[in-house]
């Protein structure tokens, strides 16, 4: 739980960037992609033993049902926290609206974390030859990779 928590908070610190309400600066990005990549990925998976759905989880049983599908939104939240840390802008206003327009003009299947967003065939998995995203557009693929994610798997 105290995982879960955490990642929590640090989406408290991130909300200001997807609203465009505040650039907090790049140490307080850092700290908070440092802390998510942390407790995602493996990290995330291990904190969900066959069976943890008393209280006081909040795990729903679908998460050993689809096991596969949990353990991407957590390998999916570790990439982007890695690519969170990569940001070299601070968002602005413009960039966060941005955001939030690419965001609301999604796909619903895609929010869900049902269909890709991409074609990962196309796209390189080298971070060294991928554009570098607004720090706001990370924040909110993070956010929607939380909410599709809680929307399967959270009681």
């Amino acid at each position: 739980m105290m995982g879960m928590m955490m990642l929590g908070e640090q989406m408290q610190v991130l909300t200001p960037i997807i609203n465009g309400s505040s650039d907090p600066g790049p140490a307080v990005i850092e700290e908070a992609a440092a802390m998510i990549a942390a407790h995602s990925g493996n990290a995330m998976t291990e904190l969900f033993p066959q069976g943890t759905t008393e209280f006081p989880s909040e795990a729903r049983p679908e998460i050993w049902e689809d096991w596969a599908l949990f353990a991407q939104y957590a390998q999916q939240l570790e990439s982007l926290a890695q690519e969170l840390e990569r940001t070299t802008d601070q968002p602005t206003l413009e960039t966060a609206r941005v955001a939030r327009n690419d965001w609301t003009s999604m796909d619903t299947s895609v929010l869900l974390g049902l269909a890709p967003k991409s074609d990962p065939e196309n796209s390189s998995s080298d971070p060294e030859t991928q554009s570098i995203r607004s720090a706001a557009a990370v924040a909110t693929d993070i956010a929607g990779t939380c909410s599709a994610c809680h929307t399967v798997f959270r009681k």
